[in-house]
């Protein structure tokens, strides 16, 4: 509570806007300051410069690592698709635990207790990550190794042609770009399957599924991994997945608990064919790969992590043809994966721009918000006591109208009053409105 009292008895040098104002009775203004800071100040976003040289290797080696997953999973074809995805997630699960262990201990109480209430969300994000897992698999023995890897990178496709589904906002960029990459992918799924006898529409529909589980798994991670240490969800989420998938395993593939080799919901341990390319799967896609980036979220922007991985069904095909395991792509294919890959490219580039404008206008939103609060506390006439709250940022309402009461009794507004709002005030709504059509 800040207060401010002028008797007659004191002597003051007037302002000239001042001069005319009765100040023959107390004047007292209160300003009452919501406990909550009228701007929240967020941590500066990574920009890329400065950043380490290690975070730039890092990012090599992550896109290698994650581009490589196919093609060993493309190296195990005699492996039913549900059991080896069950297998990809186990062991990762083992060495997540064993970080997820440490940051439960170090947390406070009370996250503990939130981590707790956010089961039902854990849960489904866990079920949404087999559903991804098993039909990339699926995928990858059922179609080649191109197309699988080019339908399932295409989230972002998946992403702004669901906000235009949605009516949410959208920049014409994106829009040009989810349609270039809507005709490569039919493309894809026609011309380019005919002509090579590795595509099948089939196996292409079931790496699009696993690119529409994956966008639900994002949108549940961004809730939650704005406030949950990364190991304890990763570990909650990808544990689940891996029960889910080898339960699956047990019901459709008739898997056993017990039995080495494929037939085996845990066969790769006691296998010496499939142990070393299970280690492998688990260590350096899971770990050094996913895990990699949201390492590497703290020194570079997501937008160049985004770009990058975006390269990955180019790698990733250039690494199953080197090990012999796909065979080199049609001229469909090449047609129809440049139009996917770039369209995926021009869709993050403009998803960046929009958002990044969005943000700027609110910014500057809040900001004249702010400024106008702060000056109608400060412009009430000095006829008796008037008390001003102080909105949050972004709170307060563009068009509301204070009311006074003139000589007469009559109640009026005080838009474009003297001791209304400022002349800041009148433009706000301007203001709100760029926002608005910004995101």
């Amino acid at each position: 509570m800040c207060q401010h009292a002028a008797g007659p008895s004191e002597s003051k040098e007037l302002l000239p806007e001042e001069e005319n104002i009765d100040r023959t009775n107390t004047f007292e203004v209160d300003v009452q300051v919501d406990p909550e800071p009228l701007v929240h100040v967020a941590p500066a976003a990574p920009t890329g410069h400065g950043a380490p040289l290690w975070a730039w290797a890092l990012l090599a080696a992550a896109v290698l690592a994650v581009s490589s997953a196919g093609v060993v999973f493309a190296m195990m074809p005699e492996v039913p698709s549900l059991t080896l995805a069950g297998w990809r997630l186990q062991l990762t699960s083992v060495f997540l635990g064993m970080a997820a262990s440490v940051q439960f201990c170090k947390m406070p109480g009370d996250l503990k207790r939130r981590t707790l209430r956010k089961g039902g969300l854990l849960a489904l994000s866990g079920c949404i990550l087999a559903v991804h897992f098993g039909s990339w698999v699926y995928s990858v023995h059922q179609t080649s190794l191109s197309h699988s890897l080019l339908f399932v990178s295409s989230t972002p496709l998946i992403l702004a042609g669901g906000a235009w589904l949605l009516r949410k906002p959208i920049s014409r960029g994106e829009l040009v770009g989810t349609g270039v990459g809507l005709v490569g992918a039919v493309l894809l799924a026609t011309a380019a399957a005919k002509s090579d006898q590795q595509v099948t529409l089939h196996g292409d529909m079931a790496a699009l599924l696993a690119a529409f589980a994956f966008v639900g798994y994002l949108l549940i991670g961004q809730n939650l991994r704005s406030w949950m240490p990364v190991f304890v969800y990763a570990f909650a989420v990808t544990g689940l997945a891996a029960v889910l998938l080898t339960l699956a395993a047990m019901a459709f593939e008739g898997a056993q608990l017990l039995q080495a080799g494929t037939g085996g919901c845990f066969g790769w341990a006691a296998d010496t064919r499939y142990l070393p390319k299970v280690l492998y799967l688990a260590a350096v896609p899971g770990i050094l790969g996913h895990q990699g980036f949201n390492t590497l979220l703290r020194y570079l922007p997501p937008l160049i992590i985004t770009l990058a991985l975006n390269v990955e069904p180019l790698i990733g095909s250039f690494m199953g043809w080197l090990v012999g395991v796909t065979a080199p792509p049609g001229p469909w294919t090449y047609v129809g994966g440049a139009l996917v890959m770039t369209s995926t490219v021009a869709v993050t580039l403009a998803s960046h721009r929009r958002e990044k404008s969005a943000a700027a206008a609110k910014h500057q939103y809040e900001r004249l918000v702010v400024d106008d609060a702060l000056d109608e506390a400060l412009s009430w006439p000095a006829q008796g006591k008037r008390e001003e709250t102080l909105w949050p940022a972004g709170t307060l309402p563009a068009d509301t109208a204070i009311e006074n009461e003139n000589e007469e009794g009559v109640l009026e507004g005080s838009k474009g009053k003297p001791g209304g709002f400022s002349r800041q005030q009148q433009h706000s709504e301007d203001w709100r409105r760029a926002a608005e059509a910004a995101g």
